[in-house]
């Protein structure tokens, strides 16, 4: 058995001349043309095992692979990996492969096995010494293809995989580094196996939420930071695509969720990590958290404050014209989340960051005390607030919705470390505090995305959103008693 560790980079097919231009590219490549056919019964036992069986065409022979499902790290993939020329056909899995169960395992269902998809496509490979490692790259350019009911159904392929041969993991992401000065290359976490039987199933990618952490109490400080910062990557890349071809406003919210939570993290861990890590990288993600912001207003203003306008206000002028305009406004708030995240920096930025990650050397602190600590903090700073918020003007209440959602993230990060009643208590008396002072906030900030009109109007939704702030103002001292005067989990 082998262990397959690699990083993949997708770009855009017109960008490939550049990349070989570059000087690490400069030997010729060798080239390959490649066809894969995958396989599986018919109820997809392996997909549902988490393993992928191949048999792959090169030139006049035929080698089956099997694999199984990867684990990411700071995105890059590991798997492991069985590969040997066969008979088309055969699936002899039992000299394939080293473990004994998993043999057994495969070979009871070789003879319900049939074709589920198809890969096809041309490679060209450089196999590269670089910083005391040899990395393969190879340039993949093809197809994806599923017949299924007499339907064909192709995604194209055009990726960039950096495996590492011998050496340091991190050698993978400083490589790309390099390469992404020629061309945009974007970490990429689906395989082509997992394209393939998404095609093949037909699924719709949906906004991904942040993940349940589970932490443990040997863990270290630096350990759980990891786990934190990698589960926030991974939601912002699983929204990405949603971003890019909208179908549904979820995708952005998520995304800049998953900002928020990595940027309260960064501040949240600042003592544990090393001097400067923690501003760098949350300066790093400032620019691309505030186009999703600004999308996300505008995505609220238009799907939860106008139907609310609409029904006090009805066909009043002055909502009509306000209509049209936030209409475009958040149309030309998507495009430019949109092309923040298709930039080069955007995607450089990101491949820094998982390098950055990977490098981080851990501690020996343990985690209890410095979860206790920071919640404690958190929860200080937001009572000493929550206390005086009705006497406060719009921007110091906002402050303190800050503080409560970062009270709330760092409980989240930290909730399997303390009793689980106690913190499902503690949440419950967040979440109605938390949703008033998001009322709040949304109207707020609806008064600033109407003020941006040109020229500056005092109208009839402008006066709607005061008289509605008017009403929450009292009631918000009831709202916040609960949460005040709750028991905190991390207090026997």
């Amino acid at each position: 058995m082998g262990t397959e560790t690699e990083l993949k980079l997708s770009l855009a097919a017109e960008d490939i001349p550049r990349l070989v231009q570059h000087p690490l590219l400069a030997t010729a490549p060798r080239r390959l043309k490649l066809h894969n056919t995958y396989f599986d019964t018919a109820e997809l036992a392996l997909t549902q095992k988490k393993v992928a069986v191949r048999e792959r065409r090169v030139l006049r022979k035929t080698l089956l692979t099997v694999k199984t499902a990867h684990r990411s790290e700071g995105g890059i993939s590991h798997r492991s990996e069985w590969e040997a020329p066969t008979t088309p056909g055969s699936f002899d899995f039992s000299t394939l492969i080293d473990d004994a169960a998993m043999a057994e395992s495969l070979s009871q269902i070789a003879p319900q096995l049939v074709p589920i998809f198809t890969t096809d496509f041309s490679r060209r490979f450089w196999t590269l010494d670089f910083r005391r490692a040899k990395i393969e790259v190879a340039l993949d350019l093809g197809t994806v293809r599923v017949q299924r009911d007499d339907l064909t159904r192709e995604q194209p392929i055009c990726e960039l995989e950096l495996e590492l041969k011998e050496g340091n993991p991190t050698t993978l992401f400083a490589l790309a580094r390099l390469l992404s000065r020629q061309v945009r290359l974007h970490p990429a976490d689906d395989s082509k196996a997992a394209r393939g039987y998404a095609l093949f199933l037909d699924q719709k990618k949906t906004p991904k939420k942040a993940d349940t952490l589970s932490i443990e109490e040997g863990d270290t400080t630096v350990a759980v930071f990891l786990k934190i910062a990698r589960s926030c990557v991974t939601q912002l890349q699983a929204n990405e695509s949603g971003i890019l071809s909208p179908q549904d406003e979820e995708y952005v919210h998520q995304a800049r969720v998953a900002l928020r939570r990595l940027r309260t993290a960064l501040r949240l861990f600042n003592e544990a990590l090393p001097a400067g890590f923690a501003d760098r990288w949350s300066n790093a993600w400032r620019d691309v958290a505030q186009e999703l912001g600004n999308a996300r207003n505008w995505d609220v203003f238009c799907s939860e404050q106008l139907p609310l306008l609409d029904q006090d206000l009805g066909d009043h002028p002055d909502l009509l014209a306000l209509r049209t305009f936030a209409a475009s406004k958040r149309l030309a708030a998507h495009e430019a989340a949109k092309a923040c995240m298709t930039s080069k920096a955007y995607s450089l930025n990101l491949i820094s960051f998982c390098e950055a990650l990977m490098n981080l050397k851990d501690s020996e602190e343990p985690i209890r005390a410095y979860a206790t600590k920071a919640l404690k903090r958190r929860h200080k700073r937001f009572i000493t607030g929550a206390k005086l918020a009705h006497t406060l003007n719009a921007e110091q209440r906002h402050e303190v919705r800050i503080d409560l959602k970062k009270l709330r993230y760092t409980l989240d990060f930290f909730e399997s470390l303390y009793p689980k009643k106690r913190v499902q208590a503690f949440a419950r008396s967040l979440a109605s505090t938390q949703e008033l002072l998001g009322h709040m906030n949304d109207l707020v900030t609806a008064e600033m995305l109407m003020a941006e009109r040109e020229p500056k109007v005092a109208d009839a939704p402008i006066a709607w959103a005061k008289g509605r702030m008017s009403a929450y103002l009292d009631m918000l001292p009831a709202a916040l008693k609960p949460v005040i005067q709750a028991d905190t989990p991390w207090v026997k």
